[in-house]
């Protein structure tokens, strides 16, 4: 399942004629076997893979809309996984990447999506009242760790869906959220990507938020405020499981 674009001076072409950026090839299909986790994403300068990647990440990774703003779609959206290889005519930077997975989807998985605004309750991720502290990683490790690479942005992405799961599962092994998460907005102002890893300690006295909101406070100086706002939504419209050819 191959899928060709265009060559560099194509891009060009394209771009002059307002068309979506493209990979020049790229290859989509159905993961082989569920792992039941949303797989591993990487970019490079000018690649694109993906592995036992659920079409609701791939829609996360191509928009940057948390899950929690992602509403609509099959029932299949975070459970059928894929696997994605993608490569584009030059070094193109992560938020080419980013417009060129959007072209991707729609026309392998057929994927059509609008946005909305909404008044929602969201939770503002922010500095602590001693500032962040997001240097070298404590090296927590055995059960009751959680780890995490990468930028704060994906972070409150996955803030957002740990709030849902059952504090008796344990945080390390992959496992689905359940309920209707509450988005988490990255109000840092902090760029860059790190290792965070923080011990969470389950309470029978308490609930998932001020569980992780404790972490969060004691551990790496980051809190979580509540406040009700509008909130964008990117509304699936319409998705096809099984990958197209081109």
């Amino acid at each position: 399942m191959i899928f060709r674009a265009t060559t560099l001076a194509g891009l060009a072409i394209a771009a002059a004629l307002g068309q979506p950026p493209a990979f020049e090839v790229a290859s989509v299909r159905l993961s082989p076997s569920i792992v039941g986790h949303d797989g591993n994403v990487v970019m490079n300068p000018g690649v694109f893979t993906a592995h036992n990647t659920t079409l609701k990440r791939l829609i996360f990774e191509a928009y940057q809309v948390p899950y929690s703003q992602i509403t609509g779609g099959p029932g299949w959206l975070d459970t059928s996984e894929y696997e994605v290889e993608a490569k584009a005519a030059d070094r193109a930077s992560v938020e080419q990447l980013r417009l060129m997975l959007r072209t991707l989807l729609a026309s392998r998985l057929k994927l059509t999506v609008h946005r909305e605004t909404a008044e929602r309750r969201v939770y503002e991720l922010a500095p602590g009242k001693g500032g962040a502290r997001l240097g070298a990683a404590d090296q927590k490790t055995g059960p009751g760790t959680f780890r995490f690479h990468g930028g704060l942005d994906e972070f409150a992405n996955v803030l957002a869906i740990q709030l849902t799961i059952p504090m008796v599962e344990d945080p390390t092994t992959p496992s689905r959220a359940r309920g209707t998460a509450v988005p988490v907005v990255n109000k840092t102002g902090i760029q860059g990507e790190f290792e965070i890893r923080l011990e969470i300690k389950p309470d029978a006295g308490a609930d998932a938020f001020t569980i992780w909101q404790r972490a969060l406070q004691e551990q790496v100086g980051l809190t979580l405020v509540p406040r009700k706002g509008p909130v964008e939504i990117l509304v699936i419209d319409h998705a096809e499981k099984t990958p197209s050819e081109n």
